[in-house]
């Protein structure tokens, strides 16, 4: 059975709990060492839960609503890998990864829309992300992207 994270506010509610739970039986073993996930995207709600969620998993994670914001951070030494929304406003994943890929390029960048757009895809990788996961996110894609990024 696939889990997702949804972009609903209740997701951090039981159904969250319940979801992470699941998962965390089926990856904990999964993932060897404890990362640094910067996430970046301007939905608040689904910022909070996947958050929450990969908290959850055992990863430090560092939250952002906007581009800017993380390029701001005191904090992006200790990021492993960096999880990004494509569509925000003012700077644009795209643009972010750019950004950090010139600055930080021992950053992996894992993007994610909800757009379903195959030259979108294409443009994501071919700019260097390592994957570009389609919302709503398969809990466990998203932890074997970060693990293998």
């Amino acid at each position: 059975m696939a889990i997702r994270l949804y972009n609903y506010r209740e997701a951090t509610d039981g159904l969250f709990t319940a979801m992470t739970e699941r998962v965390a039986e089926r990856t904990a073993p999964v993932y060897l060492g404890k990362k640094t996930i910067a996430i970046v995207d301007d939905d608040e709600a689904l910022l909070e839960a996947t958050s929450g969620f990969l908290e959850a998993m055992g990863y430090d994670v560092l939250a952002f609503g906007s581009g800017e914001a993380f390029l701001e951070s005191p904090d992006m030494e200790r990021v492993d890998v960096l999880l990004t929304d494509i569509n925000m406003p003012g700077m644009s994943g795209l643009d972010l990864q750019n950004v950090v890929r010139a600055q930080h390029p021992r950053i992996p960048v894992v993007m994610m829309t909800a757009l379903r757009d195959d030259m979108l895809r294409q443009r994501a990788i071919t700019s260097g992300a390592r994957e570009l996961l389609q919302k709503p996110i398969l809990a466990d894609d998203l932890i074997r992207c970060l693990e293998g990024a």
